[in-house]
C-alpha cells in the first residue's frame, strides 16, 4: 500500500501535474525510429526529462515524453512485456474508432497523415516559458534529429496558453458574459482548465468540489492510483498493471487527440438560436457547456467548484445533456447509483489549445488560415477503456444515463442528422423550454493515439544499452 508520503515526485513526469500558465508556448514533436539503437539514443538524449519535483525551480523549459505501443516494439522489448500492456493500448486509437465515436468527419481516413500506419513512436512535449527559449530548445533538438541516425520527426504540432482580454472579444451578443478578469479560455471563448480532481500528494488543490463526494456531501483528494500505475485506488486495490512493476511504477496512460475547433460554425449556430429561441446566444451557449464564460457554474454553488446536481434531477439550472454535467455527472444519477461508480470513470485532462483566439467580428480564416484552431486533448488515466474510453462512449456519444436518449453531448458529441439539445423550462426564472434543434459538428477529431507516459526511472532504463527488459528467450515477469 501507499501513502501520499511514499509518492516520489522526482519520478513523474510533470505533465502529470499539469505544466500550467507559467509555460504558456509549446511544441509537440512525433518521432519515430528504425532501430531499437536509435530509439535508445532518442530517449537518452531527451533525458532527463522534467519531474512534478522540478515544476517549483521554473525551468525555463519542461520536457516530457511518451510512447506507443508501437514504439515500445520497436525498441525490441520483450514480448512478456508487451502483451502484458492493456489491450485498448496495444490496439491504439485509430483501431478504436467505433468506441469513440470516431466516425463522419472524425473519421481515421481523415486525420491527418502521420496518424496512419503507427509512423509514431514517441510524443516529445516541450512546453516553454517564453517564445526565445522555445525556439532555442527546439533549434537544438532538430539539429539532433538531422544528425541521428534512424531517427526522424515525422509531424510536429504549436500550442499555446489563451489567455482572455477585455481588448480580445469572445462574447456572441451580451457583453457582460466576457470575462473580466484574466482566465485560461478554449477557442470556443469559455474558461477552460477546470474540474480535475484532486490527487492526494500530488495535487490538493481546489479539493472543495473537485474530488471524490462522500455520502455526508464532503468532498476528498483522490486516490493517486486512479490515474497514476502502482498506488492504491478508489476500490482500495492496486489496479492491474503491466510487468514488470518497475516498468510501470508511476507511469501513466496518456490519450491525445488533435480537436479542431470550428468557431465560426458554433457562434453562427448560437446566432440562430438566439434569433429562433428570443434568447440570448450566450445565454443559449452556456447552456450547453454547463457554465458561462467565465467558469461560473449553472448550478447554485459555493465557488466555481463547490456545486452538486441532486437538487436538480430535470436539468432545469443545468442541463441533463450540457457538456460539464455529461462528462462528470457528479451526484446526477442519485445516491442508488453510487459516487464510486463516477469516481472510478474520472479522468485527468492536460490540454493545451492549438492557433490563436478568433476575437469577435472575425472569420477564423482571418485569424487561422487553413490550420485552424482548436485543442491537443491530452488525458492521462490508469485504465483507458475504464476511464477515457467510457466517458467518450457511455457519457459524451450515448445519452441512456441522462435520459437523452440518441442526443449527444452538444459540444463534444459526434453528431447524428437529427441531433438536439434540450433545456427544460424553468418557471422560477421565467424561462420557457428551449430545444436546440440540428445540432452541427462544432468538433472534429484530426488525429492521435494511445501512448505510455512512464516513470522517469522507467524511461532512463528504456534508453539504456543494457535494458534488461529487451527481448530474451527465456523472459517471465
Amino acid at each position: 500500500m501507499t501513502s501520499p508520503a511514499s509518492i516520489n515526485t522526482k519520478d513523474i513526469q510533470a505533465l502529470f501535474k499539469g505544466i500550467g500558465l507559467g509555460w504558456p508556448k509549446g511544441r509537440f514533436y512525433y518521432c519515430a525510429y528504425k532501430t531499437d539503437d536509435a530509439g535508445r539514443r532518442l530517449l537518452r538524449h531527451l533525458s532527463p526529462l522534467t519531474t512534478i519535483h522540478d515544476l517549483a525551480d521554473k525551468p525555463d523549459i519542461c520536457v516530457n515524453a511518451a510512447l506507443t505501443h508501437a514504439g515500445l516494439t520497436a525498441l525490441k522489448l520483450d514480448n512478456d512485456l508487451l502483451f502484458s500492456m492493456p489491450e485498448d493500448y496495444r490496439d491504439g486509437m485509430r483501431r478504436r474508432a467505433a468506441i469513440n465515436g470516431d466516425f463522419g468527419a472524425s473519421s481515421p481516413e481523415k486525420w491527418d497523415a502521420i496518424w496512419d500506419g503507427h509512423q509514431v513512436h514517441v510524443w516529445v512535449g516541450v512546453y516553454a516559458r517564453s517564445d526565445e527559449s522555445l525556439e532555442a530548445w527546439c533549434a537544438g533538438f532538430e539539429k539532433w534529429v538531422k544528425g541521428a541516425k534512424g531517427v526522424a520527426i515525422v509531424g510536429q504540432q504549436d500550442t499555446s496558453r489563451i489567455v482572455s482580454s477585455p481588448d480580445v472579444p469572445v462574447y456572441i451578443d451580451d457583453p457582460k458574459s466576457q470575462p473580466d478578469k484574466p482566465s485560461l479560455l478554449e477557442q470556443f471563448g469559455f474558461r477552460d482548465g477546470m474540474g480535475n480532481p484532486p490527487i492526494r500528494g500530488i495535487m490538493d488543490k481546489h479539493v472543495v468540489g473537485g474530488g471524490v463526494l462522500d455520502p455526508k456531501g464532503k468532498w476528498h483528494t483522490f486516490p493517486p492510483g486512479e490515474f497514476l500505475l502502482g498506488h492504491i485506488d478508489t476500490n482500495g486495490e492496486i489496479p492491474p498493471a503491466p510487468k514488470p512493476p518497475a516498468f510501470s511504477w508511476n507511469g501513466s496512460f496518456m490519450v491525445l487527440r488533435k480537436l479542431a475547433q470550428d468557431v465560426d460554425l458554433f457562434r453562427d449556430y448560437l446566432k440562430g438560436q438566439a434569433k429562433k429561441l428570443g434568447r440570448s446566444g450566450d445565454d443559449i451557449g452556456a447552456r450547453m457547456v454547463g457554465r458561462r464564460r467565465d467558469g461560473t457554474p449553472l448550478m447554485a454553488s459555493k465557488g466555481d467548484y463547490d456545486f452538486t446536481y441532486a437538487s436538480d434531477p430535470d436539468g432545469r439550472q443545468c442541463p441533463m445533456g450540457a457538456h460539464i454535467r455529461r462528462t462528470n455527472p457528479r451526484d446526477s444519477f442519485g445516491a442508488d447509483y453510487g459516487s464510486l461508480l463516477v469516481d472510478r470513470h474520472r479522468i485527468l485532462r492536460r490540454a493545451i489549445t492549438y492557433g490563436d483566439l478568433v476575437p469577435r467580428n472575425k472569420s477564423q480564416a482571418e485569424v487561422n488560415g487553413e490550420e485552424g484552431q482548436g485543442i491537443m486533448f491530452i488525458v492521462l488515466n490508469a485504465s483507458i477503456s475504464r476511464q477515457f474510453e467510457f466517458v467518450q462512449q457511455q457519457w459524451v456519444n450515448y445519452g441512456n444515463d441522462f435520459n437523452q436518449g440518441n442526443d449527444r453531448d452538444p459540444i463534444v458529441g459526434t453528431q447524428l442528422e437529427d441531433g438536439k439539445f434540450i433545456v427544460p423550462g424553468d418557471e422560477s426564472a421565467g424561462r420557457n423550454t428551449m430545444v436546440c434543434n440540428e445540432l452541427k459538428q462544432f468538433v472534429t477529431c484530426r488525429g492521435g493515439d494511445y501512448f505510455f507516459l512512464p516513470g522517469i526511472a522507467a524511461f532512463e532504463a528504456l534508453s539504456s544499452d543494457d535494458c534488461d527488459w529487451r527481448q530474451t528467450d527465456n523472459a517471465s515477469y
